[in-house]
């Protein structure tokens, strides 16, 4: 169910565009430049996440946003001809940020065992669409903080899983005892992440790998690589 509801919230077409989505990069552009460029770009496929998250850099405004933003959709492309889409899926799923306070919480795997003290192979339905629904602002949807946000988590939750019916990802059955879970409440348990050590160890990995990959396929040199 992971993958599914991070496509069917991140990026719908995932499968069908080659780095990155027109139609939604389209709007985005409409919306930044009616916003003079004082809003988020947006708009972003999961390649083009994926770019950002190994680069990192900074989410600026005005024209170096539309330059970064211009970088990034190159780069989406380039990577597209260079490894797979369950490749890049994997990366991004293995490398995205999911939380803070304290702890570097990047990948799937680690936000499991940090928010459901289990690994990500053992989440439910409902707990597959918290995490892929907290991706855009996952501490404001952080169920172990003083302020209670059970109702906007229940409210993000559900919008995943209604995303994940539209596209017929799920059966009207799952959907309607996912529902039936987040309306009764997720059964959060904090796990032990003792340091920031581990998540960054995973970051660095993922990086590595796809950067090794494009070595090994494509001949390109490891400086060039990681100019991307």
């Amino acid at each position: 169910y992971l993958p599914k509801a991070f496509i069917a919230i991140e990026d719908e077409r995932f499968y069908e565009h080659h780095g990155v989505d027109i139609k939604r990069s389209t709007a985005a552009t409409v919306t930044y430049i009616f916003n003079k460029g004082s809003s988020s770009f947006g708009g972003s496929t999961i390649t083009q996440q994926l770019i950002k998250n190994i680069t990192n850099e900074k989410e600026d405004e005005g024209k170096a946003g539309i330059q970064r933003k211009i970088r990034e959709m190159s780069r989406a492309y380039q990577i597209e001809k260079i490894i797979s889409k369950s490749q890049i899926l994997e990366l991004y799923l293995n490398i995205i940020y999911l939380g803070g306070y304290g702890k570097n919480i990047c990948g799937v795997e680690v936000a499991s065992e940090y928010y459901f003290g289990k690994s990500a192979d053992e989440l439910s339905l409902s707990e597959s669409a918290y995490l892929a629904g907290i991706n855009h602002s996952p501490n404001n949807y952080n169920p172990f903080t003083e302020t209670d946000n059970t109702e906007k988590i229940k409210k993000r939750t559900k919008t995943v899983l209604e995303k994940m019916k539209e596209l017929g990802m799920i059966s009207n059955e799952d959907f309607n005892k996912a529902i039936s879970e987040v309306d009764v409440g997720l059964q959060f348990k904090q796990g032990d992440l003792s340091s920031g050590t581990v998540m960054s160890y995973h970051l660095s990995a993922a990086i590595e790998e796809v950067v090794n990959q494009m070595v090994k396929e494509k001949g390109m040199s490891y400086e060039c690589c990681l100019a991307l």
